[in-house]
């Protein structure tokens, strides 16, 4: 009853995980080689992600950056400041996903270039909303039957 679209390598239930290892409904452990593809790149429930997940939901689960600021964001934009290369790179936009990303950098790079166009690399992947599966071109199972 799940929506096509996103591919699915295996028809694995997970129930938990722990490090680098997925245990699935029927018990099996298996080593996880995609750890959340980068997302959880301290594996699974690493213990000081967890406390910190635990204590932040503790305080403020969802602060909508467009009704009002929130201090973790906050605290986040003072430690990236100084680790930028250039002080003109003063502003900071945080997204919820990669394809959101992609799709604010190419109105971004279209509102400073004036050029109605983006250049994409043959084999790239880029993100799944109508936008970025266009771009996509690394396989087309995002985009078969879309249009």
């Amino acid at each position: 009853r799940l929506a096509r679209g996103v591919g699915r390598a295996t028809e694995l239930v997970m129930r938990r995980g722990a490090g680098s290892r997925v245990e699935t409904a029927c018990g099996q452990s298996m080593l996880d080689f995609t750890c959340g593809i980068g997302v959880t790149n301290t594996g699974h429930c690493h213990p000081r992600v967890v406390e910190a997940a635990q204590a932040q939901c503790g305080k403020l689960i969802h602060g909508q950056v467009n009704i009002g600021w929130h201090e973790p964001m906050l605290e986040l934009i003072d430690e990236l400041a100084p680790a930028m290369p250039h002080a003109s790179l003063d502003s900071f936009f945080f997204t919820t996903t990669g394809a959101e990303a992609v799709e604010n950098a190419v109105k971004l790079a279209k509102h400073a270039t004036g050029r109605p166009n983006v250049v994409v690399f043959q084999g790239g992947y880029h993100g799944r909303t109508h936008l970025t599966m266009g771009m996509t071109s690394s396989s087309n199972v995002y985009s078969r039957g879309f249009g």
